[in-house]
């Protein structure tokens, strides 16, 4: 089964299922919320059915929120109703493409790079898609980190059709994909109990 095929499939239920730590996910949001200003434009990549894009935009100017899969953008453009913020757009695209509206003060792509064909080729298309000075902002699950069960289950989940199909990262790979990409890392750190979920602020040196 292709990922495309996996997600589309796979939307309905997704909406569905409730947020496994929110603690950490609220944590998540401060975060960023932070790191953001209220002039800036933000993109976010593979953003689902839309439930971050949509916490996140009161605190910017715009957001622009991507999904490869056309189901989760349409579960995700059905909660744009009259109590939605109106500074938000979903639109279906891959990871590697370009978006218009380009280059973004920001870009955030939280639970997907270790789902992505081509991890470089992604990492490219978000830097020429951030601003000179500006931020990419990652939370990216490392199965290599992972223990040898965890590890050993995941082709088994794949083969099956329960998971999509995963890079097997770790961290310090990871890492070194952001910096080859043209990144300077600015901080790392593990929210809540999850320690194969580094938080990553990256960014695009000014010059």
């Amino acid at each position: 089964m292709t990922a495309h095929a996996f997600w589309d499939r796979t939307a309905p239920k997704y909406a569905r299922k409730p947020i496994a730590d929110p603690a950490a996910y609220e944590e998540k949001l401060s975060r960023v919320r932070a790191l953001l200003r209220p002039s800036d434009r933000l993109l976010e990549i593979g953003c689902g059915t839309g439930g971050t894009a949509l916490r996140l935009a009161p605190s910017v100017a715009q957001l622009v929120a991507t999904d490869a899969s056309s189901a989760m953008i349409a579960i995700a453009q059905a909660k744009l109703g009259p109590d939605a913020p109106t500074n938000v757009a979903f639109h279906q695209a891959e990871a590697t493409d370009g978006v218009a509206g380009g280059p973004f003060d920001a870009v955030c792509a939280f639970s997907l790079l270790h789902l992505v064909d081509d991890l470089p080729g992604a990492l490219d298309a978000i830097r020429r898609q951030v601003k000179p000075g500006g931020l990419f902002l990652s939370k990216t699950v490392c199965v290599k980190d992972a223990n040898f069960l965890i590890r050993a289950a995941v082709p088994a989940l794949v083969a099956i059709g329960v998971a999509p199909p995963v890079s097997a990262l770790s961290a310090g790979a990871l890492t070194d994909r952001i910096e080859a990409a043209g990144f300077e890392i600015e901080d790392t750190a593990y929210l809540g109990a999850n320690r194969l979920s580094p938080f990553i602020v990256a960014r695009r040196p000014a010059v």
